[in-house]
């Protein structure tokens, strides 16, 4: 997003980095980590590639994509579910979801806000051809942060796995729209830039688990948290998009 780019098939990666890491976990539980990382990256760059070599709008490259994830998770997943090892579960710890929660964080911060890859990328996300006359490989940096992504995908389906031991259809529902909405209200904007700040995810994280927690606490009912959930979307986007610069990101 700071790019000014976005991606719609998180869910799709997820459910399907996580069917095909449950079959792994079955041969043996300690391929879990690799595998999921592995799937996640790799059909993040699927991604990437799609966007950059066969130059499709990213909503369009990541739309189809998810379509496809889909379509491979179901034949996967066949019955529509898969049991992973039950081991996993030993994994289900407090210490381990901090510490991984902790690691992400960190790394996400120095990428974002100290790294030369980082700053890169804000400023593509401001003024794309400026930062192509300035020297930065363009098409490189558009790929890395879809590998990115996917590579944290292969996180969240080990997180899965690992409370539920199982994948199915249903696995990472819901993860699209609540991480979107996330960065809207953390006042990320959608066409990306310098006012891309890792507080942004913070506060918006926060402010996404208020309102979750709140609708669950409230007993709304499930189709009327989707509701609210896509008026606070449309709204945070109505708010955050920067339409001076409309034209020149387009």
């Amino acid at each position: 997003m700071a790019q000014g780019n976005i991606d719609f098939s998180i869910t799709a990666n997820v459910c399907l980095t996580a069917a095909i890491a449950a079959i792994a976990s079955n041969i043996s539980p300690w391929l879990v980590i690799p595998t999921a990382l592995f799937v996640g990256s790799a059909l993040g760059a699927i991604n990437g590639v799609s966007h950059v070599i066969l130059g499709l709008p990213t909503f369009i490259a990541t739309l189809s994509a998810s379509y496809m994830f889909e379509g491979i998770a179901k034949v996967v997943l066949g019955s529509g579910s898969i049991a992973a090892s039950y081991s996993l579960k030993g994994w289900d710890t407090t210490f381990n979801k901090y510490f991984i929660v902790v690691v992400v964080l960190i790394a996400t911060f120095i990428v974002l806000e100290r790294s030369l890859f980082g700053k890169q990328s804000k400023a593509i996300g401001a003024r794309l051809e400026v930062a192509r006359q300035s020297g930065v490989n363009v098409k490189l940096k558009k790929i890395a942060p879809f590998v990115i992504i996917g590579f944290t995908c292969g996180i969240v389906a080990i997180f899965s796995l690992v409370r539920t031991c199982s994948a199915s259809s249903n696995t990472g529902a819901l993860l699209q729209i609540n991480t979107m909405l996330a960065l809207m209200l953390g006042g990320i904007p959608f066409s990306g830039g310098w006012a891309t700040k890792f507080k942004c995810i913070i506060i918006g994280s926060l402010m996404m688990v208020v309102v979750e927690n709140g609708l669950i606490l409230m007993a709304v009912p499930a189709l009327a948290q989707q509701l609210i959930k896509g008026t606070l979307f449309l709204v945070a986007v109505a708010v955050s998009f920067d339409r001076k610069n409309t034209v020149i990101i387009k």
